[in-house]
């Protein structure tokens, strides 16, 4: 099972201290790729196969990971086409085995990363994962990884939260696309509008602060231009 986990400096350390040809220059911006499904696949399918040439980390296999954001946003519901990045929670026994595929196919050190988890308490790490079994939105399979989509009131939540607390950032306009989206799903199984105050209230954490009224009232309102109804009541 995945667990929570951070790149400890201790650990940067040795991946900065390897002899690479596309290494950068300590202090040095990384340029990000824009990844798209194809550039995607070939990434955790050359993971997948990297994960047979460490005996720690086969041991372990098959790994599950969770993703959402841009990953989940371009595999599953095509919108958009690309991402800079694959957010999951990970095992970390595979913290250096990304690394080292990001540099050899040029994608980058963070092209797949935990920085999510910063956010993330033990306890609601480990629903998360539970939740993601129940939901089995399946990203990618192969011989030693599983990727799973995180659970989507998650999802939803963590785009909200977001635009709550950040709301001229950088991603915002993509994060209300993602949050659309997803409303979308999440609407279409429930075969009806969604409780506002149980979107507003959702906490996986336990101790964030409550969704901003404005945010779901913009939220609602674009929705509305673009499906013709009200995804709350």
């Amino acid at each position: 099972m995945g667990v929570i986990c951070t790149i400890t400096e201790c650990l940067w350390k040795v991946i900065k201290s390897e002899n690479s040809s596309g290494s950068k220059s300590e202090g040095m911006e990384e340029e990000r790729v824009a990844l798209d499904k194809a550039k995607m696949s070939r990434g955790i399918e050359t993971l997948d196969k990297f994960v047979t040439e460490d005996e720690m980390i086969y041991a372990f296999s098959p790994i599950t990971m969770v993703s959402l954001g841009g990953y989940l946003a371009v595999s599953h519901f095509q919108n958009p086409s690309t991402t800079e990045d694959i957010d999951v929670i990970i095992d970390p026994e595979l913290q250096l085995a990304m690394v080292k595929v990001g540099r050899d196919l040029g994608f980058g050190e963070k092209w797949m990363n935990d920085s999510v988890a910063l956010f993330v308490s033990k306890s609601a790490c480990e629903s998360i994962f539970e939740d993601a079994e129940k939901q089995n939105i399946i990203l990618w399979s192969g011989e030693n990884i599983r990727i799973l989509a995180a659970p989507l009131e998650w999802g939803l939540e963590t785009k909200l939260r977001r635009l709550s607390t950040k709301p001229h950032h950088l991603k915002a306009i993509t994060d209300v696309e993602d949050v659309l989206v997803i409303l979308n799903t999440l609407i279409d199984q429930n075969e009806g509008p969604l409780e506002r105050d149980t979107i507003r209230k959702l906490n996986r954490n336990g101790f964030d602060v409550a969704i901003a009224h404005s945010v779901l009232d913009r939220v609602a309102k674009t929705y509305q231009e673009r499906y013709g109804n009200n995804p709350f009541f």
